[in-house]
């Protein structure tokens, strides 16, 4: 690794050689002309066209991006990257262009791009074609998916793909295997459950979330009634009296009042008690910014 390694926003002097890691990547077909990427935690997608391949986001390094680019290069070893398409502004998931496919057109939601603009991120690059509102279909390198911005869910400009003659839907960040992933920072609560709900007025049997695995239709369902469960008892908890400070009570509480649901879900013990302080979070400040304290729009799609 070279000190000209893409850095996103580290400022310190000198290499990163996490930024360089190499990182194993899989890869499976889905459906038709969709196949999914993955280096264990984090998960994508990518798809044939006629001359070429669409990558959908980039991982979460350099590193990564070059073993996503090799990836669906042994997978299509004729049919470069054209096009990236970003699923929303952050750096985790859309930081490399740079190192993907630096020549490649890249497609993203206004809202993404605004942020990517003022971020300047070392690697990360500004979309070359950028769309606005709720829908836009594209046709593509004989390539036909239609981008969704459903309403706020996590970042800016967060957006889906559908693919309706395969019935594949795919979306990062919000509906994934098991208890929330990590401690859900950056997602609008008040929009999320109401807005991700909106895609089950869609035909598609097979969601492809942006870590871990392939969930079918009521996989989506359940882990959607996981999160109405926070909203209850992320008020019930602060009505009870428990703290949000007091970690240990959070974690008591959460598996009294969850455990015997949910505590067989992928991760509950690392992040339910987490997810449920965050829910709290939410209670006590009021929610995010202005968009977070507007009505959700849950008409169909």
């Amino acid at each position: 690794m070279s000190h000209c390694e893409h850095c996103g926003i580290f400022t310190l002097q000198g290499d990163l050689p996490i930024q360089g890691a190499w990182r194993d990547i899989t890869y499976d077909p889905v459906r038709d002309n969709i196949w999914t990427a993955s280096e264990g935690i984090y998960r994508t997608i990518f798809l044939e066209g006629e001359k070429g391949t669409i990558a959908f986001d980039t991982f979460t390094t350099p590193g990564t991006a070059r073993a996503y680019a090799a990836a669906i290069g042994r997978v299509f070893p004729q049919k470069p990257v054209h096009t990236i398409v970003y699923s929303h502004e952050h750096l985790d998931h859309c930081g490399y262009a740079a190192d993907l496919a630096p020549q490649a057109d890249i497609i993203a939601h206004d809202y993404a791009n605004r942020v990517i603009l003022a971020r300047q991120a070392d690697g990360q690059l500004p979309a070359t074609e950028v769309w606005d509102g709720e829908r836009k279909s594209y046709l593509i390198d004989g390539c036909y998916f239609e981008l969704i911005y459903p309403g706020p869910t996590h970042g800016d400009g967060n957006v889906a793909a559908y693919f309706p003659q395969s019935k594949v839907l795919f979306m990062v960040d919000t509906v994934a295997a098991g208890v929330g992933y990590t401690f859900v920072p950056d997602w609008h609560l008040t929009h999320y459950v109401a807005v991700m709900k909106r895609f089950l007025s869609l035909d598609w049997d097979i969601f492809v979330p942006g870590h871990f695995w392939t969930l079918n239709r009521q996989q989506f369902i359940d882990i959607l009634d996981f999160w109405e469960q926070m909203f209850h008892f992320g008020q019930q908890a602060l009505i009870d009296g428990i703290d949000p400070h007091d970690w240990q009570g959070i974690n008591r509480y959460t598996e009294e009042k969850l455990g015997p649901r949910y505590r067989e879900h992928f991760r509950y013990y690392e992040y339910a008690a987490m997810n449920l302080s965050r829910f709290m979070q939410e209670y006590l400040t009021g929610g995010w910014g202005i968009e977070g304290n507007l009505r959700p729009d849950t008409s169909p799609l």
